[in-house]
């Protein structure tokens, strides 16, 4: 008895015959996709979404279903014009009557002098996001 071996025709890279045929035959897609079977079926899958959408939804999205609009990117806060905001307490000339301190335990920041509530937020928010370690020396 003689075992008869079949013989594979070669993957078509980046098509979805191509991405079946690696899921077929167990043949693992590049993390970098370099042969464009992954592009393929993503771009397949958003096709069929899009096809798939009901027209309210089309009406609603101006048909862009299946792919997210691009968005501009803006600063969160702008610079406070107050001089001398944001300092820490060694400025003279920060501190007095309607100036804030802010001190956030925990944080690698040191305490500092803000002008007005909102100024003071932005604060206590940078604060918060810059946690103390052991080797900054922070209270924790």
């Amino acid at each position: 008895m003689s075992l008869q071996t079949k013989t594979l025709d070669p993957i078509e890279h980046g098509t979805i015959k191509g991405y079946r045929q690696h899921r077929y035959r167990k043949v693992g897609i590049p993390t970098n996709d370099g042969c464009g079977c992954r592009a393929a079926y993503n771009a397949s899958k958003r096709e069929r979404a899009a096809a798939q959408a009901p027209r309210s939804a089309h009406e609603w999205n101006r048909g862009l279903t299946g792919e997210r609009p691009v968005i501009a990117t803006r600063p969160l806060s702008a610079r406070c014009p107050t001089e001398g905001c944001g300092e820490d307490g060694t400025d003279p000339r920060v501190g007095g009557d309607g100036w804030v301190f802010i001190r956030v335990v925990g944080s690698a920041m040191c305490g500092r002098w803000y002008c007005s509530g909102p100024c003071a937020t932005v604060g206590i928010a940078l604060a918060e996001l810059r946690p103390a370690t052991a080797s900054t020396g922070g209270d924790l």
